[in-house]
C-alpha cells in the first residue's frame, strides 16, 4: 500500500501507538514536554511571513501561528494495533497534569500584524533584517518577532520495478511503472528581542520527503500541493515546539507485584492505572506498601503514579527507594527523568506553567472495597452454587449463583464466607465451594 512507501511522515490524524509486545501493563498519557529554548520574559510575540522558495511563506506563518495558540498541543487519539497491524481500538489522549497548558505566548493576530507592516512600508517577510524587527515590535508592544524562511523542492522521477510471481507452479517476471517523488522541506527561524534587537534562539528544521506509487498499488500518489501543505503542517509544530511547551505520549510499564500475598491486589491495581483511574490504584498500592514497605514492585508503581500526574518530588523519593532496594537500570532511569523534571519545573514557571501537586483521594468506602478479598465461586457459568441466610447447611438459600462469579468478602466466619451479593444483600457460601482472590 502506498501509506506503507512513504518514509518521512507527512501529516498524522492520530498517534499511533506501536504494537504490543510481551510485558506487563502499562500506563498511557500524554506528559507536558519543555521547549527547545527558554525565552525568558517573552511573553507577547509577533510571527512575521516567512520568506517562501517554492512554497507559500505566509501559509507556513499562518500555520505556525494557530500551532502556537494550540492550548494542548501533541495530545491526539491513541490507536492501539494488534501484533498484524490491525486496528484493535482508539482511546482518547488526555493528559493528567493539572495546569499544564501549551499556549504560553500572547500572540497578534496576523491581520493587526500585516497592517502595521503597509503603514510603515515594509515588507512582510522573513528577510527583514533585526533592525527592521525591532522597529515592528516595538510598535506592535511586543516582547519579540518570530521570522525566517521555507523552503520547498519536489521531484518526480519515473522508474520501473521487477514483479515476480507463480503461476500452474512456474515463476513469472513483469515489470511495473513506477513514480518516485522525493524533496525536502527546510525552515530556519529565528526569534528577535524587540527591544534590543538582538537573536534569542535560531532552529533548522529539514524534512526529506520521498513517496512512490505504482501501478500495482490502490490508491493514487498525493499531490504536490497536498504533499507541500502536510510537511508545512509537521515543520510548523517542530518550530512551535523549539518555542513552547508540548505534549507527548509516554508510555510507564508497571511493575508486576512479586509477593503472593498481594497478587490480586496489585493486578487490580495495574488494571486501573493502565485505564488511568490513578487515584483508585494509587490506594491499593498504597495499602499494599503500608503491608509490605519493602517491596520494590511497589515503590515503582507509586513513582509512576507520581510521575504521570506531575509529582515529580514525591516520584523521585520512591524510585530513589526502589533504586536502594534493587539496583535496576529501571529505577536509576525513573531517577534520572524524575531530576530532569524537577529542573524542567524551573523552565516551565519561566513560561508561566506552574503543574498544580496532585492529592490522589479515594473516598474510604472505595479503599475498603478496593482492598476487600473477593472470592470466586466455583464451578461453570451454568453451575447454580446455593447462598445461604446463615452460615448453616440447613440454613434458607437467599440466592443461587453460577460459578465464576466473584463477590466482596464481608468476613470470614468458620468454614464460611459471608459475601455481598449484587443486589446489596449478604449471604454465607462455604470455604470449599470458592477461591479466596486478594
Amino acid at each position: 500500500m502506498l501509506v506503507a512507501k512513504i518514509v518521512a511522515l507527512l501529516t498524522a490524524a492520530v498517534l499511533v501507538a506501536d504494537p504490543p509486545s510481551v510485558v506487563y501493563k502499562k500506563t498511557r498519557v500524554f506528559v507536558l514536554v519543555p521547549p527547545e529554548q527558554i525565552l525568558p520574559g517573552v511573553k507577547k510575540v509577533a510571527v512575521l511571513d516567512f520568506a517562501g522558495q517554492g512554497t507559500d511563506g505566509r501559509s507556513f506563518a499562518d500555520v505556525l501561528t494557530s500551532k502556537l495558540f494550540e492550548k494542548q498541543r501533541g495530545i491526539q487519539d491513541i490507536r492501539t494495533t494488534s501484533l498484524f497491524g490491525a486496528l484493535k481500538h482508539t482511546q482518547e489522549g488526555k493528559t493528567l497534569q493539572q495546569g499544564a497548558f501549551t499556549d504560553v505566548f500572547t500572540l497578534i493576530e496576523r491581520n493587526r500584524l500585516a497592517q502595521v507592516l503597509q503603514e510603515q512600508r515594509l515588507a512582510q517577510s522573513g528577510l527583514l533584517d533585526e533592525a527592521q524587527a525591532t522597529q515592528v515590535g516595538k510598535i506592535l508592544g511586543v516582547d519579540a518577532i518570530v521570522l525566517g524562511t521555507v523552503s520547498f523542492t519536489l521531484t518526480d522521477q519515473p522508474l520501473r520495478e521487477e514483479r515476480t510471481y507463480s503461476e500452474n507452479r512456474r515463476q513469472y517476471t513483469r515489470y511495473v511503472s513506477c513514480l518516485q517523488r522525493e524533496g525536502l522541506m527546510k525552515v530556519h527561524a529565528r526569534v528577535v528581542s524587540a527591544e534590543s534587537g538582538q537573536v534569542l534562539g535560531s532552529v533548522d528544521r529539514p524534512l526529506p520527503i520521498k513517496l512512490k506509487h505504482c501501478a500495482d498499488d490502490g490508491g493514487v500518489l498525493p499531490t504536490q500541493q497536498s504533499v507541500a501543505e502536510a510537511s508545512s503542517h509537521d515543520l510548523a509544530e517542530a518550530i512551535a515546539n523549539y518555542l513552547a511547551p508540548h505534549f507527548e505520549l509516554r508510555e510507564f510499564e508497571l511493575e508486576k507485584i512479586q509477593n503472593k500475598q498481594f497478587e490480586g491486589l496489585g493486578e487490580r491495581a495495574a488494571e486501573l492505572a493502565e485505564a488511568l483511574r490513578v487515584d483508585e490504584a494509587y490506594a491499593i498500592y498504597k495499602s499494599i506498601h503500608d503491608q509490605d514497605a519493602y517491596s520494590p514492585e511497589v515503590l515503582v508503581d507509586l513513582a509512576i503514579l507520581n510521575e504521570v500526574v506531575g509529582n515529580w518530588r514525591q516520584a523521585k523519593e520512591f524510585y530513589d527507594q526502589a533504586f536502594q532496594l534493587k539496583k535496576s537500570d529501571d529505577h536509576r532511569r525513573g531517577l534520572d527523568r524524575m531530576t530532569r523534571s524537577l529542573s524542567f519545573r524551573d523552565a516551565l514557571a519561566q513560561l508561566g506553567v506552574v503543574i498544580q501537586e496532585h492529592t490522589f483521594a479515594a473516598a474510604s468506602e472505595d479503599v475498603a472495597r478496593l482492598t476487600a478479598n473477593v472470592v470466586e465461586i466455583r464451578g461453570g457459568g451454568d453451575d447454580r452454587m446455593p447462598i445461604r441466610a446463615q452460615p448453616d447447611d440447613h440454613s434458607a438459600v437467599v440466592a443461587s449463583v453460577p460459578g465464576g462469579v466473584t463477590f466482596q468478602v464481608v468476613r470470614e466466619e468458620g468454614n464460611w464466607f459471608r459475601i455481598k451479593l449484587l443486589d446489596a444483600k449478604e449471604g454465607y457460601v462455604q470455604k470449599d465451594k470458592a477461591k479466596l482472590r486478594q
